[in-house]
């Protein structure tokens, strides 16, 4: 039972990592065409903009990404299937027709840079994010990761291709971005049109409205104040310092991102995992086994990620973008408790108790965007990323004591062995600067990094 559930979870990351870390290896190439050929106040506008869209996401899919994975993953009547996806597109429609009441509205009030192409990615982005996790459970992991593959691909492309085109306006990158998702879309679903079938008038249920809704509401709440705590400093940062500060943090948290992608695309195979698992003998050894595990990996992550990237910053970043690296390594470490969180998190979604979730993260609304305007103004931009930091650390730890009674999640040798690879990292990080230190660093922690990887993939996989 313990190594076939091993097998199923090395399997789904493989298959998730493939697709989340090569797509993002794709678009990670845009980061240096920014800092080359992007203006940091252009940088710092384009990022709040696509900030605010993504920010916006909760809202315009009230989170129903979560219960179409969620109710389908382990329901396999085709009558069921069509019911939930049927009534969840209808909900989205009425959203759709809402936004476009509004979005023709606003214009009358607000002047706002590239307004139309803005609300288009709100429209693709939200139908994207639903439809990715139809192709989760219509189709096969092995689409979704294709999806990605595809998506990267173009928007990387698209983007540079009508950026130049388009004398080196940021209406390029918007374009790129909504050209590539329309496209890979249609890739996947135009030769069997399975989510287009699935489609119907007549299965739309109330029963399935509420059903939907009681799961995603609670979600909506907390993504939406995650997104507060996550973006709300760098609107703190462009108001007390300006878009060029702003897009210095961009950069920073863009190279940051392959350390949350890393992270979720453990969360979307532990996902499958866990709701499969939850309710089997030993889950809380199994569990706790593969948190410390997973501790280990991502601390050798944020180590690696924030020297290697100083070791080559004069390929990466553009000199005018020097001061986002040093935000790197506590950007990373915010980052890496934030997945901590998301670990614990799935621990009600197996039990269906998301209401649960809102808790902690209510306060953390609340306490990060003070701790952001405090530490903004007497540290600059490194204040808002130990904001963050400070935040997502009490998150994990909230998180922990939470779910103790339902699932105990023991710590042991591996998260601390993590915590102290931070914390010596850290005063090397920012206590010495020397390339030939940042390249012994970065080469020690990539080795270990690959020897415990294949470890886990033995002890994972072995028969």
């Amino acid at each position: 039972m313990k190594q076939e559930r091993n097998k199923t979870l090395a399997k789904d990351i493989v298959i998730y990592g493939i697709g989340n870390v090569g797509s993002r290896l794709l678009t990670f190439m845009l980061i240096p065409f920014l800092t080359f050929f992007v203006e940091r106040g252009e940088t710092g506008y384009y990022d709040l903009a696509l900030t605010a869209v993504l920010l916006l996401l909760p809202i315009t899919t009230l989170q129903m990404r979560e219960p179409i994975f969620r109710f389908l993953i382990n329901n396999n009547s085709d009558t069921y299937r069509k019911n939930i996806l049927s009534t969840a597109f209808f909900i989205e429609s009425g959203i759709f027709a809402l936004i476009l009441i509004i979005s023709l509205s606003l214009p009358l009030f607000l002047h706002i840079r590239h307004y139309y192409l803005i609300i288009i990615s709100i429209y693709i982005y939200s139908f994207y994010e639903l439809y990715m996790q139809v192709v989760r459970v219509l189709y096969s992991s092995t689409k979704y990761m294709i999806l990605g593959l595809i998506t990267s691909f173009l928007t990387v492309a698209l983007s540079v291709l009508f950026f130049f085109i388009l004398d080196r306006s940021i209406e390029g990158l918007f374009i790129g971005n909504i050209l590539s998702r329309i496209i890979s879309m249609a890739a996947i679903e135009l030769p069997e049109c399975r989510f287009f079938k699935s489609l119907s008038i007549k299965h739309i249920r109330k029963d399935s409205i509420k059903e939907i809704l009681r799961y995603s509401l609670p979600l909506l709440i907390t993504a939406l104040i995650f997104g507060i705590m996550s973006s709300s400093g760098k609107y703190i940062v462009s108001y007390f310092s300006g878009l060029e500060d702003n897009g210095d943090l961009a950069i920073s948290e863009k190279y940051t991102t392959i350390i949350l992608i890393l992270g979720l695309t453990f969360y979307q195979a532990w996902q499958v995992t866990a709701v499969k698992n939850f309710q089997k003998e030993g889950s809380s050894v199994f569990f706790s086994e593969v948190f410390n595990k997973y501790a280990i990996l991502l601390s050798l992550l944020v180590v690696c990620i924030s020297f290697g990237i100083r070791s080559f910053d004069f390929i990466l970043v553009n000199e005018k973008y020097y001061r986002s690296i040093d935000l790197i390594f506590l950007y990373g470490t915010a980052i890496m408790f934030y997945c901590f969180a998301i670990f614990y998190e799935i621990v009600f979604q197996c039990t269906k108790q998301t209401y649960k979730i809102l808790y902690p993260v209510l306060t953390c609304a609340l306490i990060t965007p003070a701790i952001s305007v405090i530490l903004i103004k007497e540290f600059g931009l490194m204040g808002n990323v130990a904001a963050i930091c400070i935040s997502y650390v009490y998150l994990f730890l909230f998180r922990y004591f939470q779910t103790k009674k339902i699932l105990h999640i023991r710590f042991d040798k591996g998260l601390y062995a993590s915590i102290l690879l931070l914390v010596v990292s850290g005063f090397l990080f920012y206590g010495i600067h020397s390339k030939l230190l940042d390249y012994a660093v970065m080469t020690i922690s990539a080795i270990s990094l690959l020897i415990y990887s294949l470890y886990m993939k033995k002890r994972y996989l072995k028969k």
